[in-house]
């Protein structure tokens, strides 16, 4: 039996359905509701009737539950949402009967009531977990333990991509397809069937690419921004520990993903 996880804007706001949902699913509050006054929304820091963004308040609204085979903790790590069909991608951990560890659900933002999960190969072990959407492909790129996959059809049926059987940790799409693995540092560009190792003696947890292509990572001991110019040496934007996550917005702003919010990487 499937477990429902039900989707709030206060959730969906924990990672990728930052980059284009934000605009598509919070509804600004230019008049601002009987509940919230925005003169006092404007001098506090937190607001505990709303999302406060950068000092604009957008209302809760529930939209629907995820009907996906969740284990026993729900968690969604990744979202995504394909701008050309509004259809909403995310990862989840299924059931413990479940061989597979990982799995990338879907649901239409339109009609809900269309939904599944993205298949594997039968006798394959896949768990798929790190994915990016080429908005200009309609392509979703997806990463697991058998390399990295593709889906480009209405029938999310994924086909094989490259660099099997390497684990695929991360991965982002940009200009190019960026990635790692977990037996190697640094990320691989890949580039007209080349793969271009940048950032080599640096493990890498979690990555994005900022507005100026600019690498944002996450090491063992920080937030870093590795700059496109090779001139320019990386910088630690922070030391703090508990960051679990990194995303982007369209215009390209990098937020991380903090255990008590979210912020903003400037």
């Amino acid at each position: 039996m499937c477990r429902a996880l039900s989707v709030i804007v206060a959730t969906l706001v924990l990672q990728t359905l930052w980059s284009s949902a934000l605009s598509f699913l919070l509804d600004v509050s230019t008049v601002a509701p009987s509940i919230v006054d925005q003169a006092v929304v404007n001098q506090n820091e937190y607001c505990y009737s709303c999302v406060k963004i950068e000092n604009v308040c957008y209302n809760h609204t529930e939209l629907f539950e995820l009907h996906a085979p969740f284990g026993e903790n729900p968690i969604v790590q990744r979202m995504s949402i394909m701008k050309s069909t509004h259809f909403l991608y995310y990862t989840f951990e299924p059931q413990i009967s479940d061989k597979e560890y990982s799995n990338i659900g879907f649901v239409s933002l339109r009609y809900p009531t269309l939904f599944g999960v993205i298949p594997g190969v039968p006798g394959w072990q896949f768990n798929f977990g790190p994915f990016d959407i080429n908005q200009k492909e309609k392509k979703i790129y997806i990463g697991g333990t058998e390399g990295i996959w593709v889906v480009d059809d209405s029938r999310h049926s994924p086909k094989y991509f490259g660099l099997m059987p390497n684990v695929i940790t991360d991965l982002a799409v940009k200009d190019y397809m960026y990635f790692t693995t977990s037996d190697n540092n640094g990320i691989c560009k890949y580039v007209d069937g080349y793969y271009v190792v940048q950032l080599g003696d640096t493990m890498i947890k979690k990555f994005v690419l900022d507005a100026g292509s600019n690498v944002v990572y996450l090491n063992g001991t920080g937030l870093w921004i590795s700059f496109r110019s090779k001139s320019q040496k990386d910088v630690r934007l922070s030391t703090e520990r508990f960051i679990r996550g990194l995303t982007v917005d369209m215009k390209g702003t990098v937020y991380a993903w903090h255990v008590d919010g979210i912020y903003k990487v400037t």
